[in-house]
């Protein structure tokens, strides 16, 4: 565990939270607003914050996956040399609060990285690349970003496709192949429909591509192949209601530059193909 990567420790409490127990996710909740003063607190004094016992604060910490609350308070402290400082105060009114949005992600982009798993990311682009048939499903907030993901890897030579009422999603999974891919998107990984849509393809022996922000979630747990990346601001309940997809959204981006490296002369072929029809289309 002492190979972690920076920022990646504040990305693991934020993603693992919902899977805790009540009293877990209280002590992970502390740590999260405190992160900054945690190498000067101890486990009781953190335990006191949090309303719990000092085993609690310890469970709570191999929970997470850390040895304990030590090992945890350490990579902590080293993550606090990489946090990058925060942006003064944007000017007031709408254009200020428009830059500092801009700012803030931008400051924060590298953290989105930190449990993304180079092995799942080469294994879902050769998946999605070779696949006989590429499925796209996300519903709610993560439905536009599934027709985005459906268009752009049918512009680049590898036709997807992406329904959009549930029902046909699950119809859809359930008549497709082991050769066959599904690319789901889900912020939250808990999405009850989606979820139907993956039980679907997996019994129809097709590869599953969970695109999500939370490790433990259902998703990501029954998904063949699972891409984590989230906002290190974010919480669940903010992913569920308010907070855009912007880690997916950039993921999907990265997702199709891979699959077109991999498709090589093919994808440039396509793409060439897709510039005529969208050039006949734009007005002079």
């Amino acid at each position: 565990m002492t190979d972690r990567r920076p920022g990646e420790v504040i990305a693991t409490i934020r993603s693992l939270l919902p899977s805790l127990l009540p009293t877990e996710q209280a002590v992970a909740t502390v740590l999260l607003e405190r992160s900054s003063e945690i190498v000067e607190l101890s486990s009781q004094q953190v335990a006191e914050l949090a309303g719990a016992s000092r085993a609690t604060v310890v469970r709570t910490c191999q929970s997470l996956g850390f040895t304990g609350y030590q090992q945890l308070r350490v990579l902590l402290a080293r993550d606090a040399g990489y946090r990058p400082v925060e942006p003064a105060p944007a000017p007031d009114g709408a254009a200020g609060i428009v830059a500092q949005t801009f700012t803030h992600i931008a400051g924060r982009a590298s953290d989105m990285l930190a449990l993304l798993d180079a092995d799942a990311v080469l294994r879902a682009v050769e998946t999605l690349a070779t696949a006989r048939r590429v499925v796209v499903v996300g519903n709610g907030l993560s439905a536009p970003l599934a027709l985005d993901a459906a268009a752009r890897l049918t512009s680049i030579g590898r036709a997807a496709e992406s329904p959009l009422d549930v029902i046909g999603q699950q119809i859809t999974a359930r008549l497709l192949a082991p050769e066959d891919a599904v690319l789901i998107v889900s912020g939250s990984g808990s999405n009850a429909s989606t979820l139907r849509t993956l039980h679907a393809a997996t019994a129809a022996g097709a590869t599953v591509i969970a695109l999500t922000a939370f490790a433990r979630s259902p998703i990501a747990q029954a998904a063949g192949i699972s891409l984590v990346v989230t906002m290190p601001d974010l919480t669940f309940a903010d992913e569920i209601t308010l907070t855009s997809r912007l880690p997916q959204a950039i993921l999907i981006e990265g997702l199709v530059a891979a699959i077109t490296h991999r498709l090589g002369d093919a994808a440039s072929r396509a793409r060439s193909l897709a510039l005529d029809a969208i050039s006949d289309n734009l007005a002079e």
